[in-house]
This record gives C-alpha cells, structure tokens and sequence, in this order.
C-alpha cells in the first residue's frame, strides 16, 4: 500500500528536537489533525529549504506523507511554506507564545484533530505578535480557558452543576473543584 500524501495544511511548529547531524524531528500542530510529528530530513543542511521556514509560532503550509499503514508514530515532512500574515513575536510575547506552545504538547494527543482549537491558537498568536508586552495576560488566560473547554475539562460557567439551571448576574456563585 502505498503511503498516503497530506497536502497544503495549515500548521504550526509546536517544537524541534534533533534527530540526526542533518535532520529533525518536528512537533507540529495541525488544522486537520492536531498535533503531529514529522521527520524534517535535512533540515539542519545549510542549503535545505526548510531551515528558514521552520520556526515556531509562524503559520505554515505542510505536505506531509503518512506512514506506508497511516499509523507510523513519526510521518515524513516532504514540503513547507510560510503562509505569510504577521512577524515573529518578540520579548515577553514570544515567552508567552512558547508557553501555548508547551501547553498543546503536553495536553494535546497525536492525531486528535481539535480545528476549533487550532484556528484561536493562531488568532491568538497573530495577537502577540502586535503587541509589546501590554494585555498579555487576558489573551493567555482566555486561551487557556478555551484549551480546557476543548479538551472537555472546564464545566459548563454559564449554569450551575446540581440544578442545570442558568447563572443569575446579580447573584454571586462560586466554583467547588471537586463538584463544579
């Protein structure tokens, strides 16, 4: 069987690890099927076309094929493009911009596919980059919020948990961790 080919998706490099003297190994987050990795050969060559597209917290286009059965843990990087749109964040945002990176490579599977996710993640990146350092921390927080919603871990906030019934603005209410 032949290895199937994934063609121009929208990702995001999450994080590099070097493989060989030459090549990479690359955790990705993808539009259409979340956090993959992917096997960038060469990447490290002076002359390879991916060395000065590869960078975290840039919107990519990737070509990709899977593995000869679709199940191989690494697939294999064949083409990138920068996708253009916004500069590369600088100062407290690119910290805060490596710190969503860490959150989806320790909360995110392999090939859990989360298109919702990915498309707030790449707003929220094109954010820090315009700013300098200013409401850094609502977009962080908002993120967050949104991550763990994906995931199934946040409880409903708009109802309360024992009567499902909806929140009221002028009563005051509180979060028990253990009951909601």
């Amino acid at each position: 069987m032949a290895a199937k080919r994934v063609s121009d998706e929208p990702a995001f490099v999450l994080h590099s690890y070097d493989w060989s003297e030459s090549s990479l190994i690359l955790e990705v987050f993808t539009r259409h099927r979340g956090r993959v990795a992917l096997a960038a050969r060469g990447a490290k060559k002076p002359t390879s076309n991916f060395r000065p597209v590869l960078l975290p917290l840039q919107p990519l286009r990737l070509t990709y094929t899977l593995g000869a059965e679709g199940n191989a843990e690494i697939h294999t990087l064949k083409g990138a493009e920068w996708a253009g749109g916004h500069v590369m964040p600088m100062g407290e945002a690119l910290l805060s911009g490596m710190y969503l990176n860490e959150l989806l490579l320790r909360l995110l599977a392999r090939d859990d596919p989360y298109a919702a996710l990915f498309d707030v993640y790449g707003g929220v990146v094109r954010v820090l980059a315009g700013t300098q350092g200013e409401a850094l921390e609502p977009v962080l927080r908002a993120f967050e919020l949104v991550l763990l919603r994906e995931l199934g871990l946040l409880p409903n906030l708009g109802e309360e948990t024992m009567t499902l019934s909806a929140l009221s603005a002028g009563k005051r209410y509180m979060l028990v961790p253990e009951g909601g």
